[in-house]
């Protein structure tokens, strides 16, 4: 029995650094450090297997980092003021955080991507991101699809390497 959680890729017995999930709806896979708990629905990976992860074409991939403990606030600590949460008080954040995230929230309600006036809150102007980009479907009709010719080398029945007769040899006397 091992005290680690195992990467749950088959045959892999090495240690699980990161959690995969995938969003079907949104089309990203996410990676984040190792989750606790025993999700089903998600994967654990090693080191080995989450260096060479790819995800379905027109998919985005998100990796989250570790947040450092001097930046790491917790999710409570957004609430509405009035509630009173265990263990959160006004004097937990100083100042300088307060605005800070003050200032992020506002850079965050400013940029294009929010406010632009092209399709889908992207200005006409901006270049697409990879994560903006969709695919588009091809349309593939029947007759630009090869139809198979039915010759294979295990029946025997491949076109001959007959002379090529389109060629005539004519003689010429000069006149």
């Amino acid at each position: 029995m091992t005290d680690y959680r195992q990467c749950s890729r088959p045959g892999c017995g090495n240690r699980a650094i990161a959690t995969l999930r995938y969003n079907y709806a949104a089309r990203t896979a996410t990676v984040n450090p190792l989750e606790p708990g025993d999700d089903p629905h998600s994967w654990d990976l090693c080191d080995r297997h989450l260096s060479r992860l790819t995800v379905p074409e027109g998919w985005g991939l998100q990796r989250t980092e570790d947040p450092s403990p001097e930046v790491s606030v917790p999710v409570a600590a957004f609430a509405d003021p009035g509630i009173h949460i265990e263990g959160i008080e006004d004097e937990d954040f100083t100042d300088e955080e307060m605005q800070a995230l003050a200032a992020a929230l506002e850079d965050g309600a400013d940029s294009t991507y929010l406010t632009g006036s092209g399709v889908g809150g992207v200005s006409d102007t901006d270049p697409l991101t990879s994560a903006q980009r969709r695919p588009v479907s091809r349309v593939v009709r029947r007759t630009d699809i090869p139809q198979p010719s039915g010759h294979h080398p295990s029946r025997r029945n491949l076109p001959g390497r007959a002379p090529q007769r389109h060629l005539r040899a004519v003689h010429y006397d000069g006149e």
